[in-house]
């Protein structure tokens, strides 16, 4: 997804910080530009820095942080990862994630129907959140309009299947937000979280998906702004 995704938090934060809003490699306005892997994507995004900042990665968008995170330390301030881990995929020590299968599932339709496999991605997202309905739509009829390249959402898939950055320690002050009813990343991760990073901030909005920041804007930013404020260390 694109960075329009935002939109109900970008006012907010942009009143308390200079934000850079990103689209990622063969989404929105990057439409045109591939990467395919996680290291790649990362490559395109390393020159965009220009000097030490907070970083903020929602979903996907949270490996990627975490993989900045990892090349280049030095260039971060503290980092925010939203609906996030450092594991998308379940595996015998690895329970609070998504089934393969269902991953498996997702990578095979989007090659047979992608606006359908697209559609049935976001209602999942918002599964049991009361409210969302017009998000929802209007999430469709974003994405719909401006679809992401086919091998963009090919590589992404195929990134949270596959990328597995638990080893990977984090320094830096850290903040995870979750979701309580996320389908995607289940809230019960948050322990998993706080055993591997044993300075992880970890913030779970009552009632949230997939997407807090579009279903709780205030209590997102309140969270966000905390934390990079240093409220919250």
């Amino acid at each position: 997804m694109n960075s329009s995704v935002w939109k109900a938090v970008a006012k907010d934060l942009e009143r308390h910080f200079q934000v850079t809003w990103l689209d990622l490699p063969g989404h929105g306005n990057n439409s045109d530009i591939q990467a395919e892997n996680l290291l790649a994507i990362v490559d395109k995004i390393l020159p965009v820095i220009k000097k030490p900042t907070h970083i903020i990665g929602w979903s996907l968008g949270g490996l990627i942080a975490q993989e900045i995170l990892k090349q280049s330390p030095e260039l971060i301030k503290k980092i925010v990862l939203v609906a996030s881990t450092p594991r998308f995929s379940q595996s015998q020590d690895w329970k609070n994630a998504m089934s393969t299968e269902v991953l498996q599932a997702f990578s095979d339709n989007l090659q047979k129907d992608i606006k359908g496999t697209i559609k049935r991605f976001i209602a999942l997202q918002f599964i049991d959140v009361k409210g969302s309905q017009t998000i929802q739509r209007e999430l469709r009829e974003k994405l719909l309009s401006d679809l992401p390249a086919e091998s963009a959402l090919m590589t992404g898939l195929d990134i949270l299947q596959y990328q597995d950055l638990r080893h990977e320690p984090i320094k830096h002050d850290n903040l995870w937000i979750l979701g309580e009813r996320d389908r995607l990343v289940p809230v019960e991760v948050k322990q998993d979280l706080a055993t591997l990073f044993s300075n992880a901030n970890i913030k779970v909005i009552s009632g949230a998906g997939h997407a807090p920041f579009m279903t709780h804007p205030k209590e997102f930013v309140a969270i966000v702004i905390d934390f990079l404020t240093a409220k919250i260390r």
